[in-house]
């Protein structure tokens, strides 16, 4: 990727990054500083960030500010399916209301295998009555992701009256897409809308 990007000449890059200060350092010095890292705000985009002071991870911030882009004034559920399921509320008044952060469905099956003596990891098949160790992994694993995100959406429920919408993206998108029966909406690179959004409109905070 670097020695495609070589001929490039930006006069301005602007990244989130929850990775090691290292690795943003490096990067930066590739492109002769002319990286902008996305900082947590107390508001951007009309939104407001009700998270605890320091503790919020850029990527979850960007991609509550993304999400009020495709809907505004809506009450959205966000969900990241990665390596962590991470369930998100955004509230249609801009509230952003924080989340929950859980093992993704992958970490959850390689976690079981890891910490246990026998228990393999290999796919399985969702049943409603698992009658294997496998279908019994796949088909835990599932319902755990799907009872945080019910939960979840539940909360929201109570505190804002409705779920307007329920966006998801990640590696897992795809498979709780159809695990949720198309109750949510596959949104791709949600978190660079975020900070397309941030530029177009001058606001947010960013730091070398």
């Amino acid at each position: 990727l670097w020695q495609q990007c070589q001929g490039l000449r930006p006069s301005l890059i602007v990244g989130c990054a929850v990775g090691a200060k290292s690795l943003q350092t490096e990067l930066s010095a590739l492109f002769s500083q002319r990286v902008k890292w996305l900082q947590v705000s107390r508001n951007a985009l009309g939104i407001h960030n009700h998270y605890a002071q320091g503790e919020l991870g850029c990527d979850r911030w960007a991609a509550a500010l993304g999400a009020s882009q495709h809907y505004p004034q809506q009450n959205i559920l966000i969900i990241s399916a990665g390596t962590a399921l991470v369930v998100d509320s955004l509230s249609a008044n801009g509230d952003y209301l924080g989340g929950t952060i859980a093992p993704g469905l992958g970490l959850m099956k390689a976690s079981l295998h890891q910490a246990t003596a026998r228990l393999p990891h290999q796919a399985g098949e969702l049943q409603a009555f698992p009658r294997s160790t496998l279908n019994a992994i796949e088909t835990g694993c599932a319902r755990a992701v799907l009872g945080s995100i019910a939960l979840a959406k539940a909360e929201l429920i109570a505190h804002a009256g409705s779920v307007d919408q329920m966006l998801i993206f990640g590696g897992d998108a795809a498979l709780l897409h159809t695990l949720l029966n198309g109750a949510a909406i596959a949104v791709d690179n949600l978190v660079l809308d975020g900070l397309a959004a941030l530029l177009a409109a001058a606001d947010g905070d960013f730091a070398a």
